[in-house]
C-alpha cells in the first residue's frame, strides 16, 4: 500500500492543510478537527485505496485506515506543516453537546496512552501463563523482574496520562507530571498507607492513586485553569522562575487535598454502578453489551470504557462485563470476515476479508472488519450482532470474567486465568470457539450482496479519463489577473501540489466565472472556493484568497450551487477584494486540476491573463487512455 498517495489524497479530500486544527491517530483511524466539514464529500474520501470507512462523531472526522493507520500518518505529517508535538483531536466544540465532549475528551487523553496499557496487560498474559506452565517460580528474581515490566504501566499510569492529557487541555506537560508525580511519590504513598497524613492542618483523604484515571483528568484540567491566572497576575521579569513555582505549589496541594480524593470517589461509583447494571440485570446486560459493542466501537466511544475497566480491576480484581462483551464481539467480527473471504468472489475484497480476520481474531482490533467488510455488505453486521449476542448469553450464564486488562482476542486469551480452578479460562475458550463459528456459520448462511462487495472504488484512470478526447484540452481562466507560478504561493498545500497541479493569479476583478460546460461538485459553506468538473472530465478546484475559510463566507456571495449544470462564461461567485485584503488575507487564488494525476498536465507562458486565456492544457497520458 502507497501510504504516501493515501495521505496526499486525504488531505485533498478534507480541504488540504488550511481546513485541518488538528490531527492525530488511535489504533485504527485518523482523528481530524476540521474548520470546515460541510464541504467534505463522504464518497470521495471512502473511495480513496487504502481508506476502509469515515466515522462523523463529536466535532471529529475520523478516516479509518486500519492496522497501518501510523504509517499513514507518519507520512501525512511529511507533507504538511501540522505540528505533532502541539495537536490534539478536540473536536468542533459547537458541534458537541456536554456528553460528546467528556467523551471525546476521555477518548483524547486515553488513546496515547492505550498502547503501554495493552502492551502491560499482554505481559500480565505472559506472567499467568509463566505461572500456569511452571517455567518460573514466583520468587525468582526473573520473575519478578517480569512482574515489573508488566506492572510498570499501570502504576506510572497516572505520569503516563498526566503527560498525554496535558497536551489535550494544553498545558506544560512537565508542570502536569510534577503535579500528578506527587500522587505515586514513594514516601506519599507510605504516608497515605499510614493514614491521618495533614497538610498545614487540613486532613489528606488516605488514597491510592496507581492505575488512577479520573483523579488525573480532574488534576490536569483544573491546571489548565491555574496556568492562565498565574501567567496572568506573575510580572514578565519573573515568569521564568516563579510561574512554575506558583503552579506546583497551587495544583499540588489542590490535587492530594480535594482533586485527587475525590476523583477517587467518582472511581469508586463508577464500579459501584457498573456492578449495580450487572447484578440488577444480570445476564440481560451482557447479552445487549456483546451485542451491540460493534455500534458502540463505530463510533469511537469505546475507548471511553477504558477508565471503568481499570477502575473495576482495580477495585474487584476483575471486570465482569466491559472486555468480556468484547470477547464475544471482537471474535465475532473476525469470523465472518472469515467468512466472507472464503466466500467472496471478488479479489481485492478476498484480499481486504483475510487481513480483516486476521487483526480481529488474533489482536482484538475490529475496525478493519467492521468498515471493510461487516459494515460494508451490512448483513455480516447483523450476523456478528447475533453471534455477539448469543455468545453474550454464554459468556452471561457462566459469568465469565477478565482479570487482566488487554484488547480480547486470542492471542490475549491469558487474561481470562483466574478464579477458582481453571472453570473461568475454559469457558472464555470455549466462548471464543462460539463466537467464530456461529459468525462465520450465520455469514456463510445468510450471505451478502457481491455489489456491496465493490472495493475497487477508486476510479481507474481509464475511467476518469474515458470522457476526455484524444487531443489536448485547455482550461480557459475564470478570472483575469496577473499570473503567479504555483510553487511562489505561500501555502505549502497549494506550492507543494498535494492536491494537484495548476496556477495562481493576483484577481483585478470581483468576478469569478466558469471557465468550460460542466458541473458544481463542491462549493463551500464559506464561499471561497468552488469545485468543478467538465463534460470532458477535468477537475478543478479554484480557490480565492489564502486562509479565507475563516471569514466564514464574509465578503463572498455565490451564484450557484453544488450539482447545478454550468455553461462556460456563467458567474458562480463574486468577492469584495478590498475587504478581504483588509481583513489581512492574501486574494492570490489558485487554479488546481485536482485530478492532475491521471492526465499529463502543461502549463503555457503566462503574465498577464485575461478571463478565458487558456492557462493550463490537460492531455491524456501518451495520447492515449491509461489501463
Amino acid at each position: 500500500m502507497d501510504y504516501a498517495k493515501t495521505a496526499k489524497e486525504i488531505l485533498k479530500e478534507v480541504g488540504g492543510e488550511e481546513n485541518i486544527v488538528s490531527v492525530v491517530h488511535c489504533y485504527t483511524r485518523l482523528r481530524f478537527t476540521l474548520k470546515d466539514e460541510s464541504f467534505v464529500e463522504d464518497k470521495k474520501v471512502e473511495d480513496i485505496d487504502g481508506v476502509l470507512g469515515i466515522m462523523k462523531s463529536g466535532g471529529l472526522y475520523q478516516v479509518i485506515i486500519g492496522n497501518d493507520v501510523a504509517k499513514c500518518y507518519k507520512e501525512l505529517m511529511k507533507i504538511t506543516n501540522l505540528d505533532d508535538d502541539t495537536i490534539q483531536p478536540q473536536g468542533n466544540k459547537e458541534k458537541q453537546n456536554i456528553i460528546n465532549r467528556f467523551f471525546n475528551m476521555i477518548s483524547g487523553c486515553m488513546a496515547p496512552v492505550l498502547p503501554a496499557l495493552i502492551a502491560g496487560g499482554m505481559m500480565k498474559v505472559v506472567q499467568l501463563i509463566i505461572v500456569m506452565l511452571d517455567i518460573l517460580p514466583e520468587d525468582s528474581q526473573s520473575y519478578r523482574l517480569f512482574t515489573a515490566i508488566g506492572d510498570a504501566p499501570f502504576f506510572f499510569l497516572p505520569i503516563l496520562l498526566a503527560a498525554s492529557s496535558a497536551r489535550y487541555f494544553k498545558v506544560s506537560q512537565t508542570l502536569a507530571v510534577a503535579v500528578v508525580g506527587v500522587l505515586v511519590y514513594p514516601d506519599f504513598i507510605t504516608m497515605m498507607g499510614e493514614g491521618g497524613v495533614r497538610f498545614f492542618g487540613i486532613p489528606v483523604t488516605a488514597a491510592s492513586y496507581s492505575y488512577s484515571v479520573i483523579p488525573v483528568l480532574l488534576i490536569v484540567w483544573a491546571m489548565s485553569y491555574i496556568e492562565p491566572f498565574v501567567d496572568r497576575i506573575v510580572p514578565t521579569v519573573a515568569k521564568n522562575f516563579l510561574s512554575p513555582l506558583l503552579i506546583l505549589l497551587i495544583s499540588a496541594p489542590l490535587a492530594f487535598i480535594v482533586l485527587g480524593p475525590l476523583g477517587a470517589i467518582a472511581s469508586n461509583y463508577f464500579t459501584d454502578a457498573l456492578m449495580f447494571v450487572y447484578d440488577t440485570t444480570g445476564v440481560l446486560a451482557v447479552v445487549l453489551l456483546s451485542a451491540f459493542m460493534p455500534l458502540i466501537v463505530l463510533t469511537g466511544m469505546h475507548q471511553a470504557f477504558t477508565p471503568i475497566i481499570l477502575s473495576s480491576i482495580t477495585t474487584l480484581g476483575f471486570d465482569p462485563l466491559i472486555l468480556v462483551a468484547q470477547l464475544a464481539s471482537n471474535l465475532s467480527q473476525g469470523g465472518a470476515s472469515l467468512a466472507v473471504g472464503m466466500k467472496s468472489k471478488v479479489k481485492k475484497q478476498k484480499q481486504i476479508a483475510y487481513s480483516a480476520a486476521f487483526s480481529a481474531l488474533l489482536g482484538g482490533i475490529t475496525e478493519p472488519a467492521m468498515y471493510g467488510v461487516t459494515v460494508k455488505l451490512k448483513k455480516p453486521m447483523i450476523a456478528c450482532i447475533i453471534s455477539g449476542g448469543l455468545v453474550g448469553l454464554f459468556t452471561g450464564l457462566f459469568q465469565l470474567k477478565t482479570y487482566v486488562m488487554a484488547t480480547p482476542g486470542l492471542i490475549s486469551i491469558g487474561e481470562f486465568l483466574g478464579g477458582v480452578g481453571n472453570t473461568n479460562i475454559i469457558v472464555a475458550v470455549i466462548a471464543s470457539a462460539l463466537a467464530i463459528v456461529l459468525s462465520f456459520t450465520l455469514t456463510w448462511i445468510i450471505g451478502f450482496d457481491e455489489k456491496d462487495a465493490d472495493v475497487n472504488t477508486k476510479k481507474s484512470n481509464t475511467e476518469a479519463t474515458s470522457n476526455l478526447s484524444d487531443k489536448e484540452l485547455a482550461v480557459d481562466s475564470p478570472v483575469s489577473g496577473t499570473f503567479v507560478p504555483l510553487t511562489e504561493v505561500k501555502d505549502s498545500t497549494f506550492s507543494k501540489k498535494l492536491i494537484g497541479e495548476g496556477i495562481a493569479i493576483y484577481p483585478d476583478q470581483n468576478k469569478i466565472v466558469a471557465p468550460f460546460d460542466g458541473e458544481i461538485e463542491a462549493f463551500f459553506d464559506s464561499k471561497h472556493a468552488i469545485g468543478l468538473k467538465s463534460d470532458a472530465g477535468i477537475e478543478i478546484l479554484i480557490h480565492v484568497g489564502l486562509e479565507t475559510v475563516n471569514l466564514n463566507g464574509q465578503y463572498f456571495t455565490g451564484h450557484v450551487k453544488k450539482g447545478d449544470r454550468v455553461k462556460k462564461g456563467d458567474v458562480l461567485l463574486t468577492f469584495d477584494i478590498k475587504a478581504i485584503q483588509d481583513a489581512g488575507f492574501d486574494i492570490v487564488t489558485p487554479v488546481i486540476v485536482t485530478n492532475s494525476d491521471d492526465f499529463n498536465v502543461t502549463i503555457p507562458p503566462l503574465d498577464q491573463i485575461k478571463k478565458f486565456d487558456e492557462i493550463i492544457y490537460v492531455s491524456k497520458v501518451n495520447n492515449a487512455l491509461v489501463g
